[in-house]
């Protein structure tokens, strides 16, 4: 009696164990849900120069624009470019409204409960820009009581913000224009704009008339950025940090990067 007890144990674990493994295979099946479908989804967000919406055109362009094209040219399909603010990039990516999200993310221990990450595309560091007749020359001149740092909602530069700065106020803007921000500073509805050093630098310099000035300190905050995921699509994830060493390899990154970044 106690053998056949062993055998059913023994028996209804290794069923167990099957299970399991057929339920992860079953999961892994991103790439021919893609390749069977046509179409990667891609999630952007703006941010200079990864991806921006061409006012002219209404076509997203960008070093991540690019290489969202190069990754489905690589799978054998089409690619659907699908627009998302900062804000929404991880539950747009968590309802299947797209496969991959291809912006800056930071990667950061709260959101990397939510979804995967792969391996980082590069690395970025915050900054500040002021108004150029504001007085403030420093973060010290900005981190006081009755100053304002305008940044986009939901985003990491939100909860950075909201670390770094102990008296200053954050004000968060539900918009996916990167303009938005700038200008509550330009309009002086807010005393301060804080988001990456490479866009900050570009917005700064193509938009004179704002009479904006980023501030003369140390960059703060770098880390990694990274494309992500959703959960459980280990077998798409690895298929991308490999096309990443790739496109790395053959100097594709470092072009796209030089034909969008700042001079």
């Amino acid at each position: 009696m106690r053998r056949l007890l062993f055998a059913v144990l023994a028996a209804t674990i290794g069923l167990s164990a099957g299970a399991a493994l057929a339920d992860d295979h079953e999961r892994d099946t991103l790439i021919q849900e893609i390749t069977e479908r046509g179409v990667l989804r891609v999630c952007h967000a703006e941010a200079l120069p990864w991806g921006i919406k061409d006012p002219k055109t209404g076509e997203w362009v960008g070093s991540d624009v690019e290489a969202a094209n190069h990754l489905g040219e690589t799978m054998g399909v089409k690619v659907e470019h699908v627009d998302t603010a900062w804000g929404t990039l991880i539950p747009s990516l968590e309802t299947g409204k797209c496969d991959i999200v291809m912006a800056p993310m930071f990667a950061t221990p709260e959101r990397a409960m939510k979804v995967l990450f792969a391996n980082p595309a590069g690395f970025e560091t915050m900054s500040v820009a002021v108004g150029a007749d504001s007085g403030i020359t420093s973060y010290a001149d900005l981190d006081t009581d009755g100053k304002t740092v305008a940044v986009i909602s939901g985003t990491a530069d939100e909860a950075f913000s909201n670390r770094y700065f102990k008296k200053a106020k954050v004000q968060p803007s539900v918009t996916d224009k990167l303009s938005t921000v700038f200008l509550e500073v330009a309009s002086k509805r807010a005393d301060a704009v804080l988001t990456d050093t490479s866009t900050l630098n570009r917005m700064v310099k193509e938009n004179a008339p704002m009479n904006l000035v980023v501030l003369a300190e140390e960059p703060l905050n770098p880390q990694g950025y990274s494309y992500a995921m959703r959960p459980g699509e280990y077998h798409f994830l690895s298929f991308v940090n490999i096309w990443q060493k790739f496109i790395a390899r053959e100097g594709l990154k470092e072009k796209w990067h030089n034909q969008f970044a700042q001079d």
